[in-house]
């Protein structure tokens, strides 16, 4: 039974979050969910240095995996979204295609990389290094929210100017 659940919990998280998507863009905007979702994706992988023997090892791989499929589904359903309503209908296959593969082969490197780190020191180790670099990821994410916020105000301020003029 404990292997059962140990499967079914981390999916219930992925369906939970696809369902959430919708509700969450309507109350917190397409950017608030993608910047919350995208920076909570990055900070449950922490927890599989945790991992200890038993049923309170096994309760702790299920609880993170279910928090990250949970955030990386509700992102995931909402980017693909944003992203297909971005593209210009007529490259919209060729982007999908380009996502894909280079999605693809940046997670054939990266895990690479990390089987590298882990047989150079110890599998922990890797999960750590793994875990504070994605932890990066929101200080990246708000620098990017930053910037489009500041570009946003300088072009408000912009066409002030010019309606004065």
């Amino acid at each position: 039974m404990a292997v059962r659940s140990g499967v079914l919990l981390p999916c219930l998280g992925g369906l939970i979050g696809a369902r959430c998507a919708g509700r969450m863009v309507a109350r917190f905007g397409t950017r608030g969910v993608l910047f919350g979702a995208g920076a909570a994706c990055a900070c449950w992988p922490i927890g599989l240095a945790f991992v200890g023997p038993g049923v309170v090892g096994l309760a702790v791989v299920m609880i993170t995996e279910f928090g990250l499929i949970f955030c990386c589904s509700l992102f995931n359903s909402v980017f693909a979204t944003y992203r297909q309503q971005q593209t210009p209908v007529d490259r919209l296959s060729r982007a999908l295609t380009s996502w894909s593969i280079s999605t693809s082969l940046s997670i054939a490197a990266i895990t690479a990389l990390g089987g590298l780190l882990a047989a150079a020191t110890s599998a922990r180790i890797a999960l750590v290094v793994a875990g504070l670099l994605l932890l990066l990821t929101p200080v990246a994410l708000l620098g990017l929210r930053l910037r489009a916020r500041s570009s946003v105000d300088s072009a408000d301020v912009d066409a002030e100017s010019a309606a004065r003029t």
